[in-house]
């Protein structure tokens, strides 16, 4: 397991000097109401940096065994895949579809599908976190997409 963990924060390591890369192509600067661009995204992926080689240093003291059941079975990979897919299908449709009716089938397929809820709480769950999300985001006047039926 350890040797697991230490390849996770490799990439995490990777990921905070990518960051930390183009943070600086950022203003760090900014106006006198406060830091530019680049300020929180620099100081973020010095902060992962910092903690992934925390947890590396650990992991080189620490030797972990294996948990049981780390290793997905067949139905548990069915179940990541079809995750993964929903998540893809979300970013191609963001656009087309809209947030609020994306959103509404993706709330659909997780609830129904991979958590096995009732359709009542199927429906007022993902009707209640599309709808009434959008209205929220409406309201703080953040602009998400509408799609072709305006919605």
């Amino acid at each position: 397991m350890s040797r697991v963990n230490r390849i996770v924060w490799g990439v995490f390591l990777l990921f905070g000097g990518f960051v930390i890369y183009e943070s600086l192509q950022l203003s760090y600067y900014g106006t006198d109401f406060g830091p530019g661009p680049g300020f929180f995204s620099f100081w973020l992926g010095v902060l992962v940096i910092v903690l992934s080689v925390v947890e590396i240093g650990r992991t080189l003291r620490v030797s972990d065994p294996v948990p049981e059941g780390f290793i997905p079975t067949r139905q548990g990979v069915k179940r990541i895949l079809s995750l993964l897919g929903a998540l893809a299908a979300c970013i191609f449709l963001m656009n087309p579809l809209g947030y609020a009716l994306t959103t509404l089938a993706f709330c659909i397929f997780l609830l129904r599908t991979l958590a096995g809820q009732s359709w009542w709480l199927t429906l007022l769950i993902s009707l209640g976190s599309s709808f009434g999300l959008l209205h929220v985001f409406r309201t703080l006047q953040v602009f998400l997409p509408t799609g072709w039926f305006g919605i």
